[in-house]
């Protein structure tokens, strides 16, 4: 289990790492995140994007998910609102089972 502080570290971590060499300033916004009983969902920004008004001064996504078990930490599939996603892995649904 990790706290909501270890979590916006490793959210920050692999937000800074995903975005690789794009020049933005990364703003965690802990205020906007919450706990869910398997994971941390964490919010964040740019401040290009904040100070511009412009959504498109940084990535379309901006909520990464910090499972609290230590798996990986994640960008949600960009399909399924987040709500529904989560809903899924909470109920081990995740990831659905191909058909045959």
């Amino acid at each position: 289990m990790i706290s909501k502080n270890e979590a916006l570290v490793a959210a920050r971590s692999f937000v800074t790492a995903s975005l690789g060499d794009q020049q933005y300033t990364i703003v965690m916004l802990p205020e906007e995140s919450y706990e869910r009983r398997l994971c941390w969902v964490v919010r964040f920004d740019t401040q290009e994007s904040i100070d511009s008004g412009d959504p498109w001064k940084g990535p379309l996504t901006r909520v990464v998910v910090v499972p609290k078990d230590g798996s990986d930490v994640h960008y949600p599939p960009s399909p399924l609102p987040l709500d529904r996603y989560l809903d899924m892995v909470e109920r081990g649904e995740w990831p659905p089972a191909r058909n045959r």
